[in-house]
């Protein structure tokens, strides 16, 4: 589960990163105009700022905008850009998780780890064997993305993972586009390092494709076979469902020095 968002945006207070995605209509040339109430509790109630001090505004784009606050008031706040900077901290190669769907806390603990590492979209996938289907409600969805924005301010990330619409697991698959797709199997497979080596020159985007308890289904592994995806191991140890994925998007980040490889 995510921490929450008053306890982790303290100890960022204590360090000086104040950090919060905002909407881009937010940063206007040099103004900063925002009417989050979330937020501008968050900031005057939550965290006591007053006018003077400084945050960083993140709009989503890449770029952070330190901002010396003016107006700190219930529902509103507002202040000067005084610098923008565009720090090197997302990852060069495109990771894509399709996600299945577990149990709430485990699924919402792997949302906020992927954001942490740097994954850069998450497609939640219902297969046979998951928990739940594909119809997420508007609250729960909101509550993703909540964990995933807290994970990325937190982790210093400039730019929010796409979270996709939850599908089946047909759906997810159909619309991969990566230039190498990979299954996790815990049966006989070759192992995650061999096919990294084998990824196609320059190759900047990776699907991971991993299941539900119990893995996923024949159909299932038949329709991802398909779609291009090539069956691998990450050795003999069985790694829980939220486990598997992360693992995988670990080593091949490292692999393409994004982790300091």
């Amino acid at each position: 589960m995510a921490e929450s968002g008053t306890s982790r945006r303290t100890r960022d207070a204590a360090s000086n990163t104040l950090r919060f995605f905002v909407t881009p209509t937010a940063l206007v040339d040099e103004q900063f105009a925002c009417d989050d109430g979330e937020l501008a509790h968050q900031v005057g109630t939550v965290l006591r700022l007053t006018p003077g001090a400084r945050i960083v505004a993140l709009d989503g784009s890449g770029t952070e905008a330190v901002v010396r606050l003016e107006v700190v008031e219930r529902r509103r706040l507002a202040g000067v850009v005084e610098r923008r900077q565009t720090p090197a901290v997302e990852a060069a190669l495109s990771v894509t998780l399709l996600a299945p769907l577990i149990r709430a806390e485990r699924f919402e603990w792997l949302l906020q780890k992927a954001t942490e590492l740097g994954v850069r979209r998450i497609v939640p996938t219902a297969c046979e064997r998951s928990f739940g289907d594909a119809a997420v409600g508007p609250a729960k969805r909101l509550r993703w993305l909540r964990v995933m924005r807290e994970a990325a301010e937190q982790s210093r990330r400039t730019v929010l993972p796409e979270l996709a619409e939850p599908c089946t697991f047909g759906q997810a698959v159909a619309t991969l586009d990566a230039e190498l797709r990979l299954v996790l199997f815990e049966g006989s497979a070759p192992p995650l390092r061999a096919l990294l080596d084998q990824a196609p020159p320059g190759w900047r985007s990776l699907a991971i494709i991993s299941g539900p308890e119990g893995g996923l289904s024949d159909q299932e592994r038949l329709l991802a076979g398909r779609a291009g995806a090539r069956s691998t191991s990450l050795g003999p140890r069985t790694l829980r469902a939220e486990t598997a994925p992360l693992v995988a998007a670990t080593a091949a980040l490292w692999y393409a020095g994004d982790l300091g490889g």
